[in-house]
């Protein structure tokens, strides 16, 4: 998915692309020398300070920066609760608030959340801790549970994201600056690959099976939707999550059975 983002939004610009993977950046780097992109790459876990800060400089280093795509992220395959929030929420306040003020003047941020942090109800008091909470203590609430399951984890840390963007909307459209969310729904990707071959993969199947547009989601569709929202026709759109996801969060909050009856006629 982050590389569909980075093929679109590329041409003209020098893509700056970080990866905690040396294999990724690997592959990243011959597809878009393949087709002539300017690029650098840089490996990163966007959950230590210390990367993100080096990272944000290195960009800053080579011109101003305009465009933030965020899409780091750990599934919930393979991986513990505690490091899913650190990788998913963590990071995302991490790359908020370093960005913040090295982003110029008409300038956007775009973070990958998921439909997963909509399938949840959540009370105010843990989604205003997700959206205050200083970076410290991000985690320390009664709610987020590091030792739940990895399901568990995705779904608090990806609705994490959203908040903690919506509230730093305020700051950021004072700075003339923009910053969103987008929620993929189920999306061919490798990640969502292997958990079809898992045993959460009957109830990937049923969401994708549940989709009204009557497929699921390609990288593409998600890099249109994040090009959008960088670009110039969403300069009044600030502090919202774009749901992309083929109908599928319609299909959760009604009963997918009914049929309406206007369309019985």
């Amino acid at each position: 998915m982050g590389l569909a983002i980075a093929h679109r939004l590329g041409p003209g610009h020098h893509i700056v692309i970080g990866d905690v993977s040396t294999e990724n950046l690997t592959k990243t780097e011959a597809s878009l020398k393949a087709l002539g992109h300017f690029f650098t790459t840089c490996k990163i876990d966007v959950s230590k300070k210390d990367g993100v800060e080096v990272f944000s400089k290195s960009a800053a280093a080579l011109g101003p920066i305009r465009t933030v795509i965020l899409n780091a992220g750990l599934s919930r395959m393979a991986n513990d609760a505690r490091r899913i929030h650190e990788t998913n929420l963590i990071g995302t306040a991490l790359v908020i608030e370093t960005f913040f003020p090295l982003i110029a003047q008409g300038g956007s941020l775009t973070a990958v959340s998921s439909l997963a942090g909509h399938m949840r109800t959540f009370d105010q008091h843990i989604l205003r801790h997700f959206a205050t909470a200083p970076i410290s203590k991000l985690l320390d609430h009664p709610e987020i549970n590091l030792e739940d399951d990895p399901g568990a984890a995705y779904c608090f840390s990806k609705r994490g994201v959203i908040v903690r963007a919506q509230y730093a909307a305020m700051a950021w459209g004072r700075r003339g600056l923009r910053i969103n969310t987008i929620s993929p729904g189920g999306v061919m990707t490798p990640m969502v690959l292997e958990v079809l071959e898992s045993p959460d993969g009957a109830w990937v199947q049923g969401m994708i099976d549940a989709t009204p547009v009557g497929r699921i989601g390609t990288s593409n569709d998600i890099a249109g939707a994040v090009a959008f929202l960088a670009g110039s026709d969403a300069s009044f759109i600030n502090g919202s999550d774009l749901v992309v996801d083929g109908g599928t969060l319609p299909t959760h909050l009604f009963n997918a059975e009914e049929t309406p009856e206007w369309t019985k006629k």
